[in-house]
């Protein structure tokens, strides 16, 4: 998710806050028949989402090393495959292991990835490691967010296996010793072993931040229990309490809890 529309979560809970003091403000006066519109209501609605904002936080930052650790990893693959290639080519291996080594070596660059095939991969890899993911968010940027990362997944995940299969390929072709060591088959192995767990890693810290956010946008955008809709109710009893000129729906008229759009 953007920055600004992590800020605009904030904006929302702020909101909810202005609103309770607001409405304290009122005294005995405040008095709505509406259970889920009284004070207390409300404000375990803050507590619960004061709760979920610091959740989203905390699981944030695992999920952001673990994306850079494998960003890190990654980066050297495609230059180390054309070295590869290059070096098959250099050894006097036959023409046929040449040429299916090029093609190898091209699969390891990446491929374009269908969105539903990763998302519903995605969601079985995560519902095998008993973890079950909701696949219908209550926003459309948490939905976005879901299949941006499970395309992102599947993406390294064809590249780790492909870089395996090149390796394993190399393996098999006599010719093929390079006097180098980051391209020697003993070393390439060992990079190629360290990749699937740091793609597992971006994996296992996503499972729960995502589950954070979609918590809080519960909270906060959930048809009739939401913040959003909770603070329409809440000015249409002032409204009808104390009247639409009053001090105190001016007080509170102006408060607004913003639902993020899909991009």
């Amino acid at each position: 998710m953007a920055a600004n529309t992590e800020t605009g979560h904030a904006k929302n809970a702020a909101g909810l806050k202005k609103l309770i003091v607001d409405v304290q403000s009122f005294g005995s006066a405040f008095d709505p028949s509406e259970d889920n519109i009284k004070i207390p209501a409300l404000q375990a609605v803050e507590a619960a989402l004061d709760n979920s904002l610091e959740t989203v936080i905390v699981t944030e930052d695992p999920y952001k090393k673990a994306i850079n650790a494998r960003q890190a990893a990654f980066k050297p693959m495609s230059p180390l495959t054309t070295r590869m290639k290059n070096a098959l080519e250099a050894c006097k291996a036959s023409p046929k292991e040449i040429k299916d080594g090029i093609s190898l070596s091209k699969k390891v660059k990446g491929e374009r990835i269908d969105t539903k095939r990763a998302l519903d991969a995605f969601i079985d890899s995560t519902h095998k490691a008993g973890a079950p993911v909701d696949p219908t968010p209550t926003t459309d940027t948490t939905h976005e967010e879901l299949i941006k990362h499970s395309v992102s997944q599947l993406g390294f995940e064809n590249r780790i296996q492909n870089f395996k299969r090149f390796v394993t390929y190399l393996t098999g072709v006599t010719k093929y010793n390079p006097n180098e060591t980051d391209l020697k088959i003993v070393t390439l192995t060992t990079y190629s072993n360290s990749l699937q767990p740091l793609n597992n890693a971006v994996n296992t810290t996503f499972t729960p931040l995502y589950h954070a956010r979609v918590t809080r946008d519960t909270l906060l955008y959930a048809t009739d229990t939401g913040v959003h809709d909770l603070v329409q109710q809440v000015k249409s009893y002032v409204k009808s309490a104390f009247g639409i000129k009053s001090p105190e729906y001016k007080l509170i008229s102006k408060i607004q809890i913003k639902v993020p759009k899909k991009k």
